[in-house]
């Protein structure tokens, strides 16, 4: 795969590792709206995208679907649908040029035959979504959390406490259809956003969403600037999307007194048609490095060349440089970064409500200060996890008489007994006399049963 062969230069090129992936929408090309039979060949679509995405997870991300993040594009549409649940009209209805490109609007307006169409059958219409939503949900199956949520706003949310980052995964195709390219959020997804982030510790909100907020005076498939001023305001200040087919990142501001910004990075296509690329593009993909401790947001844009190798673009945009570095805004709607003592509480309660895997994850965060607590929760992830070996490993040498018992009962349930009594023997010092004797006696009932 090209993509993991360029990972093996990332290091020389201090790029550093993904600890997630994003798609940023169009995962497959779909048909056209007057395919006969398209379900098959839209099903087919999504099952080898599906292929795809999970052996970029087994690379990247050990496999976690968590830590991919996917959301929807205008060719996640099923234009077949959209196009049968439409109906002529006679007449062309007053202010068409307006209400052909609204999202709540029931009227289009087809270029092609020079007619106006409203929509008919809703629910053939609402349908359009149905693939995409399908792929989704079997994508995300089994994950606790699941981070699609249940309240039909096309949301999807991440929560990464580890990364200090939020991110929520927008649908901007409300609207969207086979006569209508413009990009939009649904109101309602973005109320559901709000709640979201308030839910949140996390000091860094992502949005990821398909559409670009710039375009040609000839071009209506973008979406309007003034929904990021709304996320904006909401306390996102990373923003992710695709559908230009070329790399692109950008600093929005909101006019607002506060100042308060958002770095904007649209990436370019990975498996687009030659045909449908700009003049002058190839196929990319983008290494986003989110650095909240030096306030600064790295995009690499990786390009592949004609002979099917991935290495550093490099677009007169970023002043013939591989990659731009921007400044990460701070939001005064998120927290500051968690301190040590919140990672430690949040830590002892991953364990104590059995997320031993998290509990792990959060220990990075806390520092030398806490050493004996990080130990003691350690040791309990470990336990809880079954990871007998590494609770052996960090147990020895013991600091208490609690974790004598803890080591030798180990090693015992190994056979381990020569490695048990040599260690009871050197830690002989932290336990009483009697548990001493104790011990020393179930090593050699111990090793007569086995």
């Amino acid at each position: 795969m090209a993509i993991t062969n360029d990972a093996m230069r990332w290091e020389q090129e201090g790029i550093p590792y993904p600890d997630l992936v994003v798609v940023s929408g169009d995962l497959i090309q779909g048909t056209k709206a007057d395919t006969a039979d398209p379900d098959p060949e839209i099903e087919a679509q999504y099952e080898e995208a599906g292929n795809f995405l999970r052996r970029l997870a087994a690379h990247f991300v050990n496999s976690d679907l968590s830590r991919v993040v996917i959301v929807p594009g205008n060719h996640d549409v099923h234009w077949g649908r959209a196009r049968r649940a439409m109906e002529p009209l006679t007449e062309c209805p007053d202010g068409i040029d307006r209400k052909a490109y609204e999202a709540t609007s029931n009227v289009r307006w087809n270029w092609r035959d020079q007619l106006a169409y409203t929509i008919a059958d809703s629910g053939l219409y609402m349908s359009r979504f149905e693939h995409f939503r399908k792929f989704q949900a079997a994508f995300y199956a089994g994950l606790n959390p699941n981070p699609l949520q249940q309240d039909d706003s096309d949301l999807i949310c991440f929560d990464y406490e580890s990364l200090g980052l939020v991110i929520v995964g927008f649908a901007s195709w409300h609207g969207n259809d086979c006569f209508c390219p413009v990009g939009a959020i649904a109101p309602e997804s973005l109320i559901a956003s709000q709640k979201i982030l308030a839910g949140s510790m996390a000091p860094v909100a992502i949005g990821v969403w398909h559409h670009g907020v710039v375009g040609g005076p000839t071009a209506n498939d973008y979406m309007d600037q003034h929904v990021i001023h709304r996320l904006i305001d909401l306390g996102f200040t990373v923003g992710l999307h695709g559908h230009h087919h070329y790399a692109a990142a950008a600093p929005f501001e909101v006019r607002l007194p506060n100042r308060t910004s958002m770095v904007v990075a649209g990436a370019g296509s990975l498996a687009v048609g030659d045909r449908e690329l700009p003049m002058g593009e190839h196929r990319q993909f983008n290494v986003v490095d989110i650095d909240p401790d030096n306030s600064s947001v790295t995009v690499h844009v990786r390009e592949m060349s004609p002979a099917g190798v991935f290495t550093g673009s490099h677009p007169s945009d970023f002043g013939g440089n591989s990659f731009i570095t921007l400044d990460l805004p701070l939001s005064a709607a998120r927290p500051t970064k968690a301190t040590a003592i919140q990672y430690l509480d949040n830590a002892m309660t991953a364990v104590a409500t059995g997320q031993y895997e998290r509990a792990l994850e959060l220990l990075p965060e806390i520092g030398p200060s806490h050493s004996d607590e990080k130990r003691q929760v350690k040791i309990k992830a470990l336990e809880g996890l079954g990871q007998n070996e590494e609770l052996i490993r960090l147990l020895d040498p013991p600091r208490t008489a609690d974790e004598v018992t803890k080591i030798i009962s180990l090693l015992l349930d190994t056979n381990r007994f020569g490695e048990a009594k040599a260690l009871l023997e050197t830690a002989s010092a932290l336990v009483d006399p009697a548990t001493f004797e104790e011990l020393a006696r179930t090593i050699v009932v111990r090793r007569m049963i086995s």
